[in-house]
């Protein structure tokens, strides 16, 4: 019962999270047709760790959702991982996922009903936790991104897939922006603004455009 008690008390957390007033919101189209929308929030003052705290709900599609997933990530002030939670409800079945930072490890554990799994990977502030349902994630890229290129390695908490890629800051469109361009296993273009929150992602590879919704 352990494990299902956990999940249960988790998605209703996250439920709670879902009701919270969000800064931005963004648009999901695939091969030029929308199929969801996410809201999220980076906060500074709310984040334990002394970092950032960045809080997300995507639902796909948009209207009438059939797969919902809330998300937490706190970061450190020197860009670790302090606390990763992903809470995602869907036909196939619903899960939890949790990350937390230790050294130069990274701790994952998942959560289904009736089973618990764990592992361990190499963490360290090159690492990045992604998801192919929740974009906001890779406003975390910009911030460890460099005009050199920076190697990072991006882990994908809910497939295991891991992928490496270079990461070069590039100036904005204006002072507002910053441009990421993203070259590897995961290719594309990414544009935030000054508080690191995603603006604009292309992912070519994957036919992916995620925009700021206008209001």
């Amino acid at each position: 019962m352990r494990p299902l008690l956990v999940l249960l008390l988790l998605l209703q957390a996250g439920s709670l999270r879902a009701q919270a007033k969000y800064d931005a919101a963004l648009v999901v189209q695939k091969g030029g047709h929308e199929i969801g929308r996410e809201e999220f929030s980076i906060s500074r003052s709310g984040a334990r760790s002394g970092g950032s705290l960045l809080t997300s709900n995507a639902r796909y599609p948009a209207a009438s959702p059939t797969t919902r997933i809330e998300t937490t990530l706190e970061r450190t002030p020197d860009l670790g991982i302090a606390k990763f939670q992903l809470a995602v409800q869907a036909p196939e079945g619903n899960v939890v996922i949790l990350a937390a930072g230790s050294g130069t490890r990274l701790i994952v554990r998942s959560v289904t009903r009736g089973a618990e799994a764990g592992r361990e990977m190499p963490g360290g502030r090159d690492i990045v936790l992604l998801d192919d349902g929740v974009y906001s994630l890779y406003g975390a890229i910009a911030d460890l991104a460099t005009p050199v290129g920076a190697r990072l390695t991006a882990i994908f908490p809910r497939s295991g897939r891991r992928a490496t890629f270079t990461a070069r800051r590039e100036p904005g469109d204006g002072p507002e922006t910053v441009r990421t361009q993203l070259t590897g296993d995961i290719t594309g273009t990414m544009i935030t603004d000054n508080e690191g929150r995603l603006v604009r992602l292309e992912l070519p590879a994957a036919g992916v455009v995620v925009a700021r919704a206008t209001k």
